[in-house]
């Protein structure tokens, strides 16, 4: 994401340009195989190289976090102890063979939000650039966007739109991500891409075929996202929080009508399309309830995703997570370019 200047942040980073060229891995800019992964219970790393059948997981490392690290906000916060949080990047940075200079990271939807913006011609100028997104995203979400950083990358606009371009603007508090990439720059580690997990999964799965939609679903424990895709590209991009003190019933009464409304986007948008494979990442004791709710929410079969539907990937250790752990940070390391 493109970089603003934090009061908290004395380490050197990218020129701000480049955070607009960087946003969420969708322009051709080279990507470190090495990613990191960071939510509130883990910090992971792996390292992902591409070979003529695939991809290699040729280290992983994981390390738990203690009890509420980061502090409470309706985008997260930054690490309530920022001193023991560099420690222990300091101590995983330091467990892998070979150290990592460069590297990707990937965050939770809840912390790392997208949205769509329309726009004309954009200025050539980073501060007037940041000064335009800043006026579109207030418009758009019900936060301090004095407080966020903000980039966004363009993505094809869709029909009847009423100004030429189509924006994707990603946003997350500044002082979390800026306290972030402190403590891996104090362990030798300059952060790039900077994406989330529902996107980072979109760039993991196989393109589907052209002239047909996909709906991608990742049901996480503090909420889901849904996004819309045509090949390889989002088309819309949905985020909701559970709310803890609702009733299952009301859970799932919610989630049923914010589905229909999803799929009336493309009955509206794209009049007579197919949305063509629909595909669940949810955790093996949700994905029944959830398959149920998709089929009859979109109208259209539902699967859970698994390996079939991702690069080959091979490892070169043993002790390894599950692939829907790995997915994520797959996608962040797919966008690789030569």
């Amino acid at each position: 994401m493109r970089s603003t200047k934090s009061p908290s942040s004395t380490s050197e980073r990218p020129a701000a340009s480049a955070w607009w060229q960087r946003l969420l891995g969708f322009e051709p800019v080279p990507v470190a195989p090495h990613v990191f992964a960071l939510d509130d219970e883990r910090l992971r790393y792996g390292q992902f190289v591409r070979d003529r059948h695939g991809f290699r997981l040729r280290g992983y490392r994981e390390t738990a976090l203690p009890r509420e690290p980061f502090q409470r906000g309706p985008l997260g916060g930054p690490p309530r102890d920022p001193a023991a949080f560099r420690e222990l990047v300091a101590a995983l940075v330091g467990s892998i063979p070979g150290g990592v200079k460069d590297a990707s990271l990937v965050l939770p939807d809840a912390w790392l939000r997208v949205t769509f913006s329309e726009s004309g011609e954009l200025p050539k100028s980073a501060d007037a650039l940041d000064e335009v997104l800043r006026w579109k995203l207030r418009r758009l979400v019900p936060f301090r966007v004095d407080e966020l950083r903000i980039g966004a990358t363009e993505v094809s606009p869709i029909p009847g739109q009423e100004e030429p371009r189509r924006l994707l603007l990603g946003f997350a508090v500044d002082q979390l991500l800026a306290q972030v990439e402190d403590a891996f720059l104090a362990a030798g580690v300059r952060i790039g891409q900077v994406t989330n997990a529902s996107l980072s999964l979109l760039a993991a799965v196989a393109p589907v075929s052209a002239g047909s939609f996909a709906a991608l679903v990742m049901v996480g424990a503090e909420g889901y996202t849904l996004i819309f895709a045509h090949g390889e590209q989002p088309v819309l991009h949905r985020y909701k929080g559970f709310t803890s003190t609702l009733p299952e019933a009301a859970r799932a009464s919610f989630v049923g009508r914010d589905l229909k409304l999803t799929r009336n986007f493309l009955d509206e948008h794209f009049p007579g399309s197919a949305l063509g494979q629909v595909l669940l990442l949810a955790a093996p004791e949700l994905e029944p309830a959830w398959l149920d709710q998709l089929e009859e929410g979109l109208g259209s079969p539902a699967a859970s995703l698994d390996g079939r539907h991702l690069p080959p990937l091979r490892a070169e250790e043993a002790d390894v997570p599950a692939w829907r752990d790995l997915a994520p940070m797959l996608g962040a390391a797919r966008q690789e370019m030569a």
